[in-house]
Parts: C-alpha cells; sequence; structure tokens
C-alpha cells in the first residue's frame, strides 16, 4: 500500500511540476512515480504495460530512461516491457 501512496503522490508532484520552467523536473517525479506505482499494483503495471505496447514508438525512449534509473525502479520498470502484448498479438 506505502508504493501505491508514495507512487502515487510522485506522479501528481510530477504532473503539477511539469509545466513550470525546467520541465525535466517533472518528468523525473513522473519516471520515479510510475515504476512505483507498477511495483505496488498489478492492475496498473499491466495498464503501463498496454500503454507502452500502444505507443510503441516511444518505448525505446523509455528503455533508454530505465536504464539510468536505480535498480529498484529499474527492476519494476522492465516488468511493464510490451514483449509478451506483442507476442500474443502476433499469435492472433
Amino acid at each position: 500500500m506505502a508504493l501505491i501512496l508514495i507512487g502515487g503522490l510522485c506522479l501528481l508532484i510530477g504532473l503539477v511540476f511539469l509545466p513550470l520552467p525546467p520541465p525535466f523536473f517533472g518528468m523525473v517525479f513522473i519516471a520515479l512515480g510510475l515504476p512505483l506505482l507498477a511495483a505496488g499494483s498489478k492492475r496498473t503495471r499491466r495498464l503501463i504495460q498496454h500503454l507502452r505496447w500502444r505507443y510503441y514508438r516511444h518505448n525505446a525512449k523509455i528503455e533508454y530512461l530505465l536504464a539510468r534509473l536505480p535498480g529498484f525502479l529499474r527492476r519494476h520498470g522492465h516488468k511493464t516491457r510490451p514483449d509478451v502484448l506483442v507476442r500474443l498479438n502476433k499469435k492472433r
């Protein structure tokens, strides 16, 4: 439950700081909040996985950012990889 609360708080702070002058500051909080939410909730992890599959062009940028995150966040960020959904759609 704590991961969901901390992740939601980071995401909310990131969305608030996004329009402020240094835009990367808000993106840092968003990049921290999403893996924390994915670690705390399977439903959120599947939603992020679906969004990464749907906007697959941006997936390379996400993988680039995940490689530079700390180990805990990187591990939970990799759980949202859309590879499973790509394989499922190829089977259909």
